[in-house]
């Protein structure tokens, strides 16, 4: 390497020491916006957000050079700070700033080699941009792309290795798209900045310059989100390479601040690419408009549910037709109807055959929602510490309460109790053999793009139930849009009525497919 030569050549001359060119050894591009920590996605603040990040970052021999066949790390230990501030100007234009400086840093000595070691701390290089939406996108779709112009300002101590000679500047294309719980990101830019070359008394030179980027990763969750990015970077001045992976967690226990930590390995001989790096810190959005409450999606289930055979009646496989299903019609359940109906002699139960219960509370399992946990029939067969969410009857199975779905989209924010006694109850209640999830919105947005977010909430719904332990053939999602209303969409209070799903039986052969989409009309 051309370094190595000049560090030679220095103690061959007996030079007097000198300090190392001046240029910025960091590689590193923190996200001050919304997307991913090292990289950008495209979405942009919404107007008059700010976003402050405070971020603490470690990185193992960033700079090492090879002298007669051994390593010597110029820089072995380096820790910086960030601070990151973004803020939404308009709809479609974002401001950024970044602030960096090194703690401190240090290496081996390399005095003896006639090369001064770098300053162990100073103020490091200032990031100024500009960020462009690109492209309108619907909450449903959530689609972004936005271009980003930046210029990279040459303030700090010239031996620190924090700043280049002079202005450096990027540019940067940045997309992203939201699929439910999981966001993938690419990007594809450029980094100008002036070239530096280290020069020998036998006329070899090594360059560092401008240099082409690249970059993908992927976000899994919403409260806590796993994160994993590749960076890769073409330097045409030396035709040289380099790359770093890194992964990590995010939580954001609001939509108004967030703590991560990230950390993952660099690989090539571009200088400032380290062999590992870490950073932790901590976000905090403020001055946003107070984010919308979780849209509420009602779910009862108002298709006749007869009532439970014994093992010696249950009809085999196949065997049985589904009955003809009328259009639901949402009826609330009074308080008499949602009580478990006593066993008599004229339930048309014979004597000889009493109806099953299986854990011994004395609710027979047709109406016990909790068939398995020994209740009380004022609990409808749960127990008392475990309030009923789904109330079984002789003609009716009603969800009580609420799924929440965030505002615009198919997500679930968390877990839903309600769907999770759902799951109980269908696993305990074989005769009910398919499940249909109807999704319904209301007119707010394109009749396309509602049905779109109808059949992913439905779909979503049944993802749910199957990670519970439902076997899929037993659901199938549909979504219908805003094309069956029950309330009127001309008050807010219609609207939530019609942002709905519903849960219609079939009590004959499993369905053969897991989802479908609605017809058009």
């Amino acid at each position: 390497m051309a370094l190595a030569l000049l560090l030679c050549a220095s103690v061959a001359q007996a030079q007097e020491v000198t300090p190392l060119p001046s240029f910025s050894l960091e590689r590193l591009e923190l996200n001050p916006g919304l997307g991913p920590m090292t990289l950008g996605s495209g979405e942009l603040l919404p107007e008059r957000a700010l976003r402050v990040s405070l971020v603490g970052h470690y990185q193992r021999s960033p700079l090492a050079v090879q002298i007669e066949g051994e390593r010597l790390s110029l820089l072995r230990d380096r820790t910086t700070g960030w601070l990151s501030l973004a803020y939404g100007v308009l709809p479609w234009l974002e401001l950024d700033a970044q602030l960096s400086g090194v703690a401190v840093q240090q290496g081996d000595d390399p005095t003896s080699l006639g090369i001064r070691s770098p300053s162990r701390s100073g103020l490091g290089m200032s990031w100024l941009s500009a960020r462009l939406g690109l492209l309108k996108s619907t909450p449903q779709q959530a689609v972004h792309l936005a271009m980003e112009l930046g210029a990279g300002l040459p303030v700090g101590p010239e031996g620190a290795l924090v700043r280049d000679p002079g202005v450096s500047a990027r540019g940067r294309l940045l997309l992203g798209r939201r699929f439910g719980i999981v966001t993938p990101a690419l990007e594809a830019g450029v980094l100008l900045r002036p070239t530096v070359v280290f020069g020998t008394s036998l006329g070899t030179q090594d360059r560092v310059g401008s240099e082409a980027r690249f970059g993908a990763g992927l976000t899994v969750g919403q409260t806590l989100r796993g994160e994993v990015t590749a960076r890769a970077a073409f330097s045409w001045e030396q035709s040289r390479t380099s790359a770093e992976v890194m992964g990590g967690l995010r939580y954001s226990p609001s939509a108004l601040w967030e703590v991560f930590a990230l950390g993952g390995a660099g690989f090539g001989a571009e200088p400032g690419t380290p062999r590992f790096r870490a950073l932790a810190g901590l976000a905090i959005l403020l001055g946003a408009e107070p984010t919308p409450p979780p849209e509420e999606v009602f779910y009862e289930l108002v298709t006749p549910l007869p009532p439970r055979k014994s093992s010696s009646q249950t009809p085999r496989e196949g065997t049985s037709s589904p009955p003809s299903l009328p259009e639901p019609t949402p009826e609330p359940l009074s308080t008499e109807q949602s009580k478990p109906e006593p066993s008599s002699p004229d339930d048309g139960q014979s004597s000889a055959e009493p109806e099953p219960d299986t854990d011994g509370d004395g609710v027979v399992d047709a109406v016990d929602a909790c068939a398995r946990e020994r209740g009380t029939a004022a609990q409808n067969g749960c127990p008392a510490e475990k309030p009923p969410l789904v109330t079984l009857t002789r003609d009716r199975l009603v969800l009580h309460g609420q799924v929440f779905f965030d505002t615009g989209v198919s997500t679930l924010p968390g877990s839903s109790p309600v769907l999770d006694q759902l799951a109980e109850v269908l696993l305990e209640h074989p005769e009910i053999q398919r499940v249909v999830i109807e999704g319904h919105t209301d007119t707010v947005g394109s009749e396309a793009s509602n049905r779109t977010l109808s059949q992913e909430r439905a779909e979503t719904v049944r993802r749910y139930l199957i990670e519970k332990g439902v076997p899929s053939q037993r659901l199938v999602a549909q979504g219908f849009g805003f094309r069956r209303p029950v309330s009127s969409n001309a008050s807010t209070e219609g609207r939530e009525h019609n942002r709905r799903a519903e849960l219609r039986l079939l009590l004959g052969e499993p369905a053969q497919t897991g989802a479908t989409q609605a017809p058009p009309l």
